[in-house]
């Protein structure tokens, strides 16, 4: 869909639904459906994401959607390496922590970073089995290398005071006494 449309309508009506009543809109939009695999969601929830829509320009629309395809494909990576540390119950906090560096990362990547991603992202729009996408193969190691020190103190800080607060936590279940009669 386009998104300067989809943005001007906003500014507009506030209402995405008035599009419905464009006919050519419509058979631009079904067209664009078509060519396309996925769900499509709608409802009251969405309502605050609408909101922030309305004043998006179709750059930052377009920089939305140039983010969403990239963590497409590293956050699925980046939390493979994570289990393969088998780091039990702290993995969900280690990885939301490694999630937000990324995130940090991303909005401002190096030109080798950029350069990699550009082909990252080509070769994801390319119909090969994982196995043979050998940029994705890199991905790794392009974390490992995006990632600072200070990122890597800040991910291995969570997984201690998570392990540890799991550790009393299971130290003080197993203090209380029961009774049994």
């Amino acid at each position: 869909m386009n998104d300067a449309i989809l943005a001007e309508q906003l500014r507009k009506t506030g209402n995405l639904m008035d599009l419905l009543n464009d006919e050519a809109w419509v058979r631009e939009a079904d067209a664009d459906r078509a060519s396309e695999e996925g769900t499509v969601e709608a409802g009251l929830g969405l309502q605050p994401y609408v909101e922030l829509l309305k004043n998006a320009s179709p750059e930052a629309l377009q920089r939305q959607r140039w983010y969403t395809r990239v963590l497409s494909i590293l956050l699925p990576e980046l939390k493979g390496w994570l289990e393969s540390w088998q780091l039990g119950r702290s993995l969900e906090a280690v990885y939301m922590e490694a999630q937000q560096r990324l995130y940090g990362h991303l909005r401002h990547p190096t030109p080798e970073q950029s350069a990699w991603i550009e082909m990252l992202l080509v070769e994801g729009e390319q119909a090969l089995p994982t196995e043979q996408k050998v940029i994705r193969a890199e991905a790794i190691a392009m974390l490992a290398q995006m990632f600072t020190t200070e990122d890597w103190q800040a991910i291995a800080n969570v997984a201690s005071q998570t392990m540890a607060k799991d550790i009393l936590q299971m130290g003080q279940k197993a203090a209380v006494p029961t009774l049994t009669i």
